[in-house]
Parts: C-alpha cells; structure tokens; sequence
C-alpha cells in the first residue's frame, strides 16, 4: 500500500492537476483586485505591515504578478519559476496572516474579495495548504511544458 500512495503522490498526471488548480486560484484571485485597486490598497493598509508609501505600489502590482504567474502555470510556461513566485507569495501571505492573527487585528484577508473574508485560523491552514501544493507543483511536475517546445538544446547548436 505504501508503494501505491507513493507513486500516486509522484505521479506527473498529479501534479498536473495540482499545477491547473493553483494556477487558476491565482488568476481567480487577481481579478478582482486588478479591477479595484483602490479597495485592495484598503486591505494591504489594514495589515499594517507595509510602509505607507509601498501600499499604493503593491496593491498595482502585486495583482498583476499574481495573474502573470497563474496564467504561466495554467499554460504551461516556465513552471518552476512561476511555481517559485507563487511560493514565494505564499510565503508572505502566510506570514502577514500569523502576524495579524498574533496581533488579534480584525481584518479581512483580502484574497480574493476586498470585503468579506476576515482572518483566521481556518485562511491561514488554507494557505499552509496552498503554499505545500505550490512546492508540490515546483518539485513534481513534469508535464505539458509549453517552453521546452521553444528552447534549443546544447546539442541542437553544434550544427551552426
């Protein structure tokens, strides 16, 4: 049995599926802030962990890198990498939320709709959740990688 469950979890069709999930978690979640940034701007502010004058900055741009590294991951296009960015935002995510929880600010969290989803421990297990499927997706993922179609190999040089 364990033999079994192991080549389960190892299995590219797996991480695959995983690598779509998250992919479209993020591109769900970008959308609403890159329409209203000002309202996103709202909720980095209450977190009341970034410099005032990076509030502005970040509620811009951070939607965009999330959508850019969602849609990468659903295509096919420099997984790892992407993978990498994603855990990354987790990971900071992750934190701000263990912040807020220790400090008992009651705000809301902000991912996917500015109004309504206030901090938890039950949004922090969710992205501890989230954040383990993004190293899953940068450690065993394998398949349908739609920028190995376009690189050139070492050996493909040697006749130029």
């Amino acid at each position: 049995m364990p033999g079994l469950l192991l080549t389960w979890i190892r299995h590219p069709l797996t991480a695959l599926m995983i690598r779509f999930y998250i992919g479209g978690l993020f591109i769900y979640a970008s959308l609403n802030k890159i329409n209203f940034p000002a309202e996103f701007s709202d909720n980095i502010a209450a977190y009341i962990l970034v410099p005032h004058f990076l509030v502005n900055p970040m509620a811009v741009f951070l939607p965009w890198i999330e959508l850019v590294s969602g849609v990468c991951l659903v295509a096919g296009i420099r997984v790892r990498a992407c993978a990498a960015v994603i855990c990354t935002l987790l990971g900071l995510f992750t934190t701000a939320l263990i912040v807020v929880l220790l400090k008992k600010t009651p705000i809301d969290c902000g991912c996917f709709q500015n109004v309504g989803d206030p901090v938890s421990r039950v949004t922090l297990f969710r992205d501890l959740v989230w954040l383990a499927m993004g190293i899953y997706v940068f450690r065993y993922d394998s398949l349908i990688h739609l920028d190995r179609l376009f690189m050139i190999r070492p050996e493909d040089l040697d006749g130029l």
